[in-house]
């Protein structure tokens, strides 16, 4: 199901040419996410609230 949600989204997402990144924040302690967002094209940009939050983009 995340998939699907994931790839409507990203579908949304690409109507706004004048977009060029897209940033997920997601809980460093949520890896399950994490890995998700990285085999879906994401990287790790950096980290914000004291590494609490890791930032991935695209």
């Amino acid at each position: 199901m995340g998939s699907v949600l994931f790839n409507m989204s990203m579908e949304w997402l690409s109507q706004f040419k004048d977009v060029e990144d897209y940033f997920i924040y997601v809980s460093n302690r949520n890896t399950e996410a994490l890995e998700f967002y990285t085999r879906k094209g994401f990287t790790v940009s950096h980290e914000i609230l004291d590494g609490f939050i890791t930032v991935l983009r695209r």
